[in-house]
């Protein structure tokens, strides 16, 4: 079983502090560690390879925004879980270098998700570099070579400022541009929830390439979003807030059963709007709302449902993967969302992240990438 032996947290942005962490977990007996730490540390791979390629246990995670420990938002520091099992981390490096299919499957067909290493009916965890534009042909590649019974968490590491750098813990040092699948040896429990409604639309995505979207109805995306927004609250747009109202308003896709499926817009450029996950050319997009209430009722909904016990075992872990743009819109109420998540934990160890785009199955089975949701796992 993948049950979690060892944890160790700390609040510090020190290197020795990391390393304090690191010696703990070694001697603690643990047979595999997932290393997470704030992108305020700003940490570097001069300081962190070192460390981490002298470990002689198998390593994964990144450093992401914010971290999330029990019901607390850190902004600074790390935490190190310890498996009492080792786990079998896959590495998938260069990702955006793999631009067809056939290169991804080859990729993901060289590692041990498909030696035969490891069993069918299995759960993974996934962390990667969230400034890869492909991650979603690779998720689609994935599902292709996985069993469809296979359940998947994941969340994307990076910065705030958008800016691609190492961002990835393994044993050959911290790296980016790469993606890695854990395999656990329990079943994992899941659910993912949003919280965010129709408020206009719908609008024809009739330009878009990959996770820009060029033109909506025929004009500039941009265009279309600025007015619609500034037509329906006090907000304008400058040349310095775009993430800032931004934030309030994602558009989301009408999926399968009615569903939506939320993206985060993050940045415009030239009348564009680059954002988090890919949205088809033709289709129909809106844009949505959200209120406190909505997003912490969504988190909590999740809660309960990915901490209900399988055959009334008693979970070792719950790992959350939070939307940083759930985040920032939250703000300092952001804690009543970890809060309504931490109550339906019992003896469990709770962490986690606070990312770019949330990785997760949709209900056909089908590997999804997410914007804006909560993402919560149990085992």
């Amino acid at each position: 079983m993948s049950n979690v032996l060892f944890t160790w947290r700390c609040n510090s942005h020190s290197i020795s502090e990391l390393e304090l962490g690191l010696t703990l977990a070694q001697a603690s007996n643990s047979a595999s560690l997932l290393i997470l730490a704030c992108q305020d540390n700003q940490f570097t791979a001069q300081q962190i390879n070192p460390l981490i390629s002298a470990c002689p246990l198998p390593i994964c995670g990144g450093i992401y925004p914010k971290l999330i420990y029990k019901n607390e938002l850190m902004q600074k520091g790390c935490i190190i879980i310890g498996f009492e099992q080792q786990v079998k981390v896959s590495l998938i490096r260069d990702v955006s270098t793999l631009v067809i299919d056939e290169q991804l499957i080859q990729a993901i067909e060289q590692t041990s998700l498909m030696n035969g290493q490891v069993p069918s009916n299995r759960s993974l965890l996934m962390f990667y570099d969230s400034l890869i534009n492909n991650t979603e042909n690779f998720i689609d590649c994935l599902f292709e070579c996985l069993d469809y019974q296979t359940h998947i968490i994941g969340g994307g590491a990076g910065n705030l400022e958008f800016k691609q750098r190492p961002c990835l813990f393994t044993n050959d040092g911290l790296i980016d541009d790469a993606i890695q699948i854990v395999t656990l040896n329990s079943k994992i429990t899941t659910a993912a929830t949003h919280g965010w409604e129709i408020l206009k639309g719908p609008f024809l995505v009739s330009e878009v390439e990959k996770q820009t979207v060029i033109s909506l109805d025929y004009q500039p995306a941009f265009n279309i979003y600025k007015d619609e927004i500034e037509s329906i609250s006090n907000l304008k747009f400058n040349e310095c807030n775009f993430f800032d109202i931004a934030k309030n308003y994602p558009l989301g896709i009408q999926g399968v059963n009615n569903q939506l499926i939320v993206r985060d817009p993050i940045l415009t450029q030239d009348g564009y709007l680059q954002c988090v996950g890919s949205i088809p050319v033709n289709s129909m997009v809106y844009l949505l709302k959200g209120s406190t209430d909505s997003l912490i009722r969504a988190a909590e909904d999740a809660a309960i449902v990915a901490m209900t016990t399988i055959d009334n075992n008693d979970f070792s872990a719950t790992i959350v993967f939070d939307c940083i743009s759930r985040a920032l819109y939250l703000d300092d109420i952001f804690s009543l969302e970890l809060d309504s998540i931490c109550k339906h934990s019992s003896e469990q160890t709770l962490f986690g992240v606070v990312c770019f785009g949330e990785i997760t199955n949709s209900e056909s089975g089908a590997i999804k990438l997410l914007n804006k949701s909560t993402v919560i796992g149990s085992w």
